[in-house]
């Protein structure tokens, strides 16, 4: 009985994360398929979060949900999607790569979040990062959280990248429920419970 009570505080000591992985906030909602995960800003988070989802071994992409970093405005009005996720995080590198400005990409997203909305679709933001945002209130970060989260149904934010309360202050400014993960990694484990078939 030791031994595995030992064994079980070794784990836990050397793989904290994943054995108690931590979610805290508002429920966890729940949605059907397919969705569509898209990105605010061009970072990286994107695909990060179609790699994590992925890893859930329950949901398959382009079968159960679908990747686009393009304009997605046709696609949410031709596909049946049941919820938008929209992984939130700017870097001057990938508005670069995507050859757009900071302003073409609020406009994107503005013009997205008009579609999902008068097609009565959930809106999921979600911020996989860890707080890079400036103090300066017109940094791409903030534009691209103020553009998508005062739309959202709910919001899913790693607690590295709500070291400010910004989240907290949206939640009790909008009434959005807020669900924070201790990194990036809970978020597939999070994501099985969201789409649990």
């Amino acid at each position: 009985m030791k031994t595995k009570v030992l064994a079980a505080l070794l784990l836990a000591a050397l793989f904290p994360a994943t054995l108690f992985a931590a979610t805290s906030g508002d429920p966890v909602k729940h949605y059907g398929f397919p969705f569509l995960i898209t990105n605010a800003g061009q970072g990286p988070g994107g695909k990060m979060a179609r790699l994590l989802v992925t890893q859930t071994k329950t949901v398959a992409l382009d079968q159960d949900f679908w990747y686009k970093s393009e304009p997605v405005e046709k696609d949410l009005k031709e596909r049946p999607y049941k919820a938008l996720m929209v992984i939130i995080g700017s870097s001057d590198k990938g508005l670069g790569a995507s050859g757009i400005t900071i302003e073409q990409e609020i406009d994107r997203l503005e013009k997205m979040v008009k579609t999902a909305k008068e097609a009565k679709m959930p809106i999921i933001a979600v911020l996989l990062e860890k707080d890079k945002r400036s103090n300066i209130a017109t940094n791409p970060n903030e534009r691209c959280i103020d553009t998508i989260c005062p739309y959202a149904e709910w919001m899913i934010v790693i607690k590295g990248g709500n070291t400010d309360q910004r989240f907290d202050k949206l939640k009790q400014k909008y009434k959005i429920p807020l669900t924070v993960i201790d990194n990036a990694i809970d978020f597939t484990s999070l994501c099985k419970e969201i789409f649990a078939k």
